[in-house]
């Protein structure tokens, strides 16, 4: 008979020491407790483990750092995981006590929000954490159960290897394969396919191994393993996947004879279906050139298979999410360490994780340097042999290899050193070494595994180039060869980047490699490469062209001191156009709107592209010239910032489901793993978050949800920002005010105002009083504490604020319109209608003029001029009113 508990308790033997505590609390509560006190490796997970975990009505997870790292640890959390899903909500039948400062290392994401007690500092701590889960193991009522499937486990599966960590990347391919039932909030598939991608010896097969172990009760037709072998040639990849397609049929007893291949796939999956248990196939070692159409031969015609394929670098149309495996954090470093080694002592680990970053978490250099450590530890005492630790450089185990390379080799080993760390074209080295045998020399370094194929490229790991070392004639001539392929090939623009790095190169070929590096990361979004690109420019022996291009780069990055000072003297140089453009904007940037109308061209020349026409809208828009900004762009502009800059304009004039829907398409186009924080995407979620907030007060249909939603994009697209930039960074400056001002739109005046007061002691250190953001942030202060009713307050800052923006931006500005209109408003609830009547009356006409009548500004000061009509005690009687500032919303202080 199955035992029965209350509480399954996982966690690690680290941890032993605040999990006995928590146990004897759990204990003295009236719970049954399930403590295993035997298991510590993978190999020893028993029936009656998994006995007492079907048993338990609640799995109590002390999830530590290291709990993700152990194989029991993770066994136990996903097999009640699956278990509770099948019941529920999983959140409340697997609990987590994090000890943690935050909860990043915490999977599946679903658990996060489980989180609801840190490590209990006290007895009064801990037994709140016990009775909070008290109540939720009374409240399961039954045990977890067992969801094991009965199908046979491959072998392969059980047998005892290294692995640690990878927790995260588990559960993404869990999710990339259940996609198709969450259609609400994952993208659509064409089928239940997930694909592991990382460079050889990164331990994708290991994953795959590991995942189907852990996962395979949620697979009650079992795991099927089918292995290419390494198959470079599509074709006969294809071809040994059709074997093994064939053999699966002859054992689910189909005769398919001489059928061609596609019918017995259509064999099969009918098969499949028909048992209606979902299998997992695992298909290894995928050639990565395998075009998309090949590719769906992999994947069996049924819902009820789903599939998990590893590829070195993958097919970028293959249509399938991609779970890509990188080099070990120092967390999973140190747990092989451990289990290398058989070491936990503090020092040792310590010196372990220093190893992992200097090796780049290379799950194979560590094996091998570790394991070659090994047997050297009971030589030395062990402060000494923490010190051989640090000795290692990571190269030493792959000396000796290098060392016996052909020179060929060893000579396209140098030429990757001195390139980027993308991979090495084929093209570039042929064009480096006329007349050597290349293909024999690769042939050689792959069979040595210094080298990996990349279709016409290779990739040679970063430990392989250093123990290779440089060659100042070889770099020489790289340089040259990649100034002569430059506009040839994509790629050649990061080696670009890296060869000017070295001072063997001439210092006017460096300058030239610079350029296409800066070029590259601009056109990437990549502001941080390409503003110390600029850095390397301005210092370097450069001509007026990549001087400009190079203060550009510094305008993106929000440095827009630094790029006038580049551009003014080459007003007259023979870039003189792009000179003074990159000046004004860079002057417009800073609020000198003064100083850059001098300077901006007063028309575009024969030729010039789509750019500058956007930097002159741009700069219309700032001075509330909105209909000569319009004249300048084209719906149907290819660039991505021409339509932004036309969004912007949408929502002044009121065309708000344009504005978000272009806005939207940005967002869309630059939502990729490459351009998660392109500069661009950040500023078009604003705008997008500036369209939807409008259009729901417009259309009074205001929802809580789509609010959070949207706040949250902008605050994230702010710490972007703030962890590109840093903190005082215009550009994240401009960010975070923006999302102060969420809080006004939100009614959330007390939080608004704890947000504008930390931010304003920057933002006049950066910008100064006279800054439209400056302006904003004065305008939004004085909304915030209209929303409390503190109307003198707010007549005490839009009446200075008033005379700056006249002075800087000019009376006829809309914006200095808006503050006219708020301050009217707010005279006439003190009381001071004489003086507040002019002032609304000026603003209205002034608005009108400028503004058509879908603008919401336009319709708030007609609304206001004729409210003005009412005499000063009906607005005293009559609060509601001054919902003209926004409603306000319960909030805590």
């Amino acid at each position: 008979m199955t035992a029965s508990y209350d509480i399954f308790l996982s966690f690690t033997w680290a941890d032993s020491v605040e999990v006995n505590a928590l146990q004897e609390a759990l204990e003295a509560a009236g719970l049954r407790v399930f403590r295993d006190k035997e298991i510590r490796r993978f190999e020893g997970i028993t029936e009656r483990l998994d006995a007492a975990l079907a048993g338990s009505k609640v799995l109590l997870a002390y999830y530590s750092r290291r709990f993700p790292t152990r194989y029991a640890c993770q066994w136990e959390l996903t097999s009640a995981f699956l278990a509770a899903q099948r019941l529920g909500d999983p959140r409340r039948r697997v609990l987590v006590v994090n000890p943690e400062l935050d909860g990043n290392h915490i999977a599946p994401v679903e658990l996060e929000d489980a989180a609801y007690a840190g490590r209990p500092a006290n007895d009064r701590e801990r037994a709140v954490v016990v009775r909070r889960i008290a109540e939720l193991a009374r409240a399961a009522g039954t045990p977890l159960g067992s969801v094991r499937s009965t199908a046979p486990v491959l072998p392969r599966l059980l047998r005892p290897r290294r692995f640690v960590g990878r927790y995260r990347e588990l559960w993404a391919i869990h999710s990339a394969l259940h996609a198709r039932e969450l259609p609400a909030t994952t993208p659509r598939t064409s089928a239940a396919l997930a694909v592991v991608r990382g460079i050889a010896g990164t331990g994708k097969t290991s994953l795959a191994e590991q995942y189907a172990f852990l996962f395979r009760d949620a697979f009650a037709g079992g795991v099927r393993w089918l292995g290419l072998f390494g198959q470079d040639d599509p074709v006969g990849a294809l071809a040994r996947f059709n074997e093994h397609v064939r053999a699966i049929a002859r054992d689910l007893g189909a005769d398919v004879g001489d059928l061609p291949p596609d019918e017995v796939r259509a064999v099969v999956a009918r098969r499949i279906d028909a048992a209606g248990k979902p299998q997992l196939w695992i298909v290894d070692d995928v050639p990565s050139e395998l075009p998309a159409e090949v590719l769906d031969q992999l994947v069996m015609p049924t819902s009820s298979v789903r599939t998990v394929l590893t590829t070195r670098s993958g097919n970028p149309d293959w249509p399938a999410p991609v779970v890509d495996l990188t080099g070990f954090s120092e967390d999973e470093g140190a747990a092989l360490y451990t289990e290398i080694v058989g070491s936990d002592d503090p020092g040792e680990l310590a010196a372990a994780r220093r190893l992992v970053e200097r090796c780049g978490g290379h799950p194979i250099v560590l094996t091998s340097a570790v394991t070659a450590l090994r047997d050297r530890r009971g030589a030395v005492d062990p402060a000494g042999f923490v010190q051989v630790l640090d000795e290692v450089k990571g190269t030493g185990v792959l000396a000796d290899a290098v060392a016996a390379c052909g020179p060929t080799a060893l000579r396209i080993l140098r030429i990757a050193g001195a390139i980027s760390r993308a991979p090495v074209p084929a093209e570039l080295v042929r064009r480096v070494l006329p007349g050597e045998r290349v293909d024999q020399a690769v042939a050689e370094l792959a069979r040595c595994a210094l080298l990996i194929h990349l279709g016409s490229e290779w990739d040679i790991h970063a430990l392989v180039r250093d123990a290779a070392g440089l060659d100042d004639e070889l770099t020489r001539r790289t340089a040259s060869a990649v100034l002569e392929l430059s506009g040839e090939a994509g790629r050649l623009h990061q080696h670009a980047a890296a060869l000017a790095e070295h001072d063997c190169v001439p210092a006017e070929q460096r300058a030239r490699l610079l350029r296409i590096g800066l070029d590259w990361f601009r056109g990437e979004g990549d502001v941080v490469a390409a503003r110390e690109a600029a850095k390397r420019i301005l210092t370097a022996d450069a001509g007026p062209a990549d001087r400009v291009a190079a203060a550009a780069a510094l305008v993106d990055a929000g440095d827009f001191d630094a790029a006038v000072e580049v551009c003014r003297p080459l007003a007259d140089s023979g870039d003189a156009f792009r000179a003074r453009l990159t000046c004004a904007r860079a002057l417009d940037q800073l609020g000198r709107f003064a100083d850059a109308d001098p300077i901006w061209p007063e028309s575009l020349p024969d030729g010039e592209e789509t750019e500058a026409r956007v930097f002159m809208a741009v700069a219309k828009r700032m001075r509330g010239r909105f209909r000569d900004a319009l004249a300048l762009l084209d719906a149907d502009d290819p660039d991505p910032r021409a339509r932004l800059e036309l969004a912007r304009l949408r929502i002044i004039f009121g065309e708000l489901k344009q504005a978000r829907k272009t806005a939207e398409a940005i967002i869309r186009e630059h939502d990729t793993a490459d351009h998660e924080r392109h500069p661009l995407r950040l500023e078009a979620i604003g705008v997008h978050a500036e369209a939807e907030m409008s259009l729901e007060l417009t259309e009074l249909k205001v929802r809580d949800e789509n609010w959070d939603a949207l706040e949250a994009h902008l605050r994230s697209a702010r710490d972007e920002l703030i962890g590109l930039l840093g903190p005082e960074s215009p550009l994240a400056l401009a960010a975070g005010v923006r999302c102060a001002r969420t809080s006004v739109t939100r009614g959330r005046p007390k939080r608004a105002l704890r947000e504008f007061a930390e931010l304003e002691p920057s933002v006049g250190k950066v910008f100064g009083p006279h800054h439209p953001l400056h302006h904003w942030l004065s305008y939004s202060t004085a909304q915030a504490y209209a929303q409390l009713k503190q109307y003198d307050k707010v007549v005490g800052i839009l009446r200075p604020l008033l005379d700056r923006q006249r002075d800087s931006i000019g009376p006829h500005h809309p914006d200095t319109m808006r503050t006219q209109l708020d301050l009217g408003i707010a005279l006439m609830l003190t009381g001071d209608k004489a003086t507040a009547v002019p002032l609304v009356g000026e603003a209205e006409r002034r608005i009108g003029e400028a503004l058509g009548w879908r603008a919401e500004l336009r319709n708030r000061a007609w609304v206001t001029g004729l409210l003005m009509n009412l005499p000063v005690l009906v607005w005293q009687l009559f609060p509601h009113l001054d919902n003209l500032f926004g409603k306000k919303s319960p909030e805590e202080d």
